[in-house]
C-alpha cells in the first residue's frame, strides 16, 4: 500500500479545515446592502461611538438595551413592506434613532425584528451544535486580495461572543456578552500570514481597543490597507473548524504518534489485528455477572460493541435511527465507569448528548456526568 508521510498528510488535513475563501465572513464580511430590503442576518450599530460601545458591552451586565417597538411583531407581508418603504423614503437620522439614543442601520421596528430573528437563529445553532455563533464584531480591516490590487475585502478583527434576551413581548431586548472572552480573527491572521507574510497581532484584553486597531494598521500600512472602526456589526459566524485547526497545531506530535491516526494514513502495520476480539465470536455467557455494568438492555451485536470498547478497541458503530446506538453508548460509558475510567462523549448535535445523559441519569449515574455544552451552565459552576 502506498501512503504519504504522516507530516504531509497532517498538513493536508489541517488545510482542509481552513476556509480561507471569499465566501467565509471571517475573510470577507461585506456591509449589508442599503435600500428597501432589510437584512435579517446582520445589524450595524452606529451610535454610540465604538470605544463607548466597547465599554458598555464589556462592563455592563445587562449589555445594550433596545426599547421594544411593537411594530416589530407585525409580519413581513407585502403591506408592511410598503409601509416601511413609504416611511423611510427620506431615510433621515431621526427615523433610525431609538429613544435612548442608540442608532443602527435600520429603523427601530426593523432593528427589533432583526434582533429577534438573530436570537432565534443563535438558539437553534446552540441546540444543534452546542456552541454560540452570535458575535458583535469590532473593527474591520479593509484590504485587497492581491495586496494593492484586486477585490477589496472587509474582515472583522475582534469578535465578542454575545447573546440576545427578552423577558416578555413588551420588554426591552438586551444584547450582552457571554461568559466567553473576546477573540481575534485567527482565520484572517492565517490568511494574511500565508499570502503576504503579515503577522496580525493577537488581541490582549489589557489592550485599549483603538490602540489595537492602530497596531493592526501599522502592520499593514505598507500595502495601503486601513482599519474601519466607525461602527460595530452583529452577525452569525461559525468558528468551529478554526478551533479544530489550532488543536491540531498544538497537539501535532501526539497526533503523529497515534497508531489510529497512522492507520487512517494507510499504515496498516500500526495495529495488531490478531489480538482484537472478532465480532460475532465473543462468548458473552462466559462473563461473570459481577463484572457486567451495563444499565440498559442490549442485544448480541450491541454486546459485541460493548466488549470491544472495554478492550480499548477502536471501531465504527453504525445503524439507522432507532437501532439502539444511544443505548449502546450509554452501556459503554457505564461499563468504562465501572472500570474506573473517564469517558469523553462528543456529538455534533446537542440532542444526542441529552439522550445519553438522560439514560445515565435515570440509571443513577447522573452525578458522574459533567455536561460541558449545557447552554444554561455557567463557567464558574463548571
Amino acid at each position: 500500500m502506498i501512503y504519504l508521510k504522516i507530516e504531509t498528510k497532517l498538513e493536508y488535513w489541517k488545510n482542509k479545515l481552513l476556509d480561507l475563501g471569499k465566501r467565509n465572513k471571517m475573510i470577507n464580511c461585506p456591509l449589508p446592502r442599503t435600500g428597501k430590503r432589510v437584512s435579517r442576518t446582520t445589524l450595524i450599530i452606529e451610535i454610540p461611538e465604538i470605544d463607548e460601545l466597547w465599554s458598555i458591552i464589556r462592563n455592563s451586565e445587562k449589555g445594550i438595551e433596545f426599547p421594544v417597538d411593537l411594530n416589530a411583531y407585525v409580519e413581513d407581508n407585502e403591506e408592511s413592506k410598503e409601509e416601511f418603504e413609504e416611511e423611510n423614503e427620506k431615510e433621515t437620522d431621526d427615523n433610525f434613532l431609538f429613544t435612548n439614543g442608540y442608532k443602527t442601520n435600520q429603523p427601530p421596528a426593523e432593528t427589533c425584528k432583526t434582533l429577534l430573528a438573530l436570537k432565534n437563529k443563535a438558539r437553534e445553532f446552540m441546540e444543534n451544535k452546542g456552541m454560540n455563533a452570535l458575535y458583535l464584531s469590532f473593527g474591520f480591516l479593509r484590504w485587497k486580495e492581491n495586496g494593492d490590487t484586486g477585490q477589496e475585502m472587509r474582515s472583522p478583527l475582534i469578535l465578542v461572543p454575545v447573546s440576545i434576551t427578552q423577558e416578555s413581548i413588551a420588554a426591552p431586548i438586551y444584547l450582552a456578552k457571554t461568559d466567553e472572552e473576546p477573540i481575534s480573527n485567527n482565520t484572517l491572521a492565517q490568511k494574511l500570514f500565508s499570502d503576504f507574510n503579515i503577522v496580525i497581532p493577537e488581541y490582549d484584553e489589557d489592550d485599549d481597543i483603538l490602540s489595537y486597531f492602530g497596531k493592526v494598521e501599522d502592520e499593514c500600512k505598507a500595502l495601503g490597507w486601513t482599519v474601519e472602526f466607525d461602527s460595530a456589526q452583529l452577525l452569525m459566524l461559525s468558528y468551529l473548524k478554526m478551533a479544530m485547526y489550532h488543536d491540531m497545531e498544538i497537539h501535532e506530535e501526539a497526533i503523529k504518534s497515534n497508531p489510529i491516526i497512522r492507520t487512517l494514513n494507510g499504515e496498516t502495520n500500526q495495529l495488531d489485528y490478531d489480538s482484537i476480539p472478532k465480532v460475532g465470536e465473543i462468548d458473552h455467557d462466559a462473563e461473570e455477572p459481577r463484572t457486567v455494568y451495563s444499565v440498559v438492555d442490549a442485544d448480541s451485536s450491541q454486546q459485541d460493541a460493548i466488549a470491544l470498547a472495554k478492550e480499548g478497541v477502536s471501531f465504527v458503530l453504525q445503524g439507522p435511527p432507532g437501532t439502539g446506538k444511544s443505548q449502546t453508548i450509554t452501556n459503554i460509558i457505564a461499563e468504562l465507569l465501572g472500570q474506573g475510567k473517564k469517558v469523553l462523549f462528543v456529538s455534533e448535535k446537542m440532542a444526542a448528548l441529552e439522550v445519553v445523559y438522560r439514560r445515565l441519569a435515570t440509571s443513577g449515574l447522573g452525578d458522574f456526568c459533567l455536561t460541558l455544552h449545557n447552554p444554561d451552565a455557567k463557567r464558574k459552576d463548571i
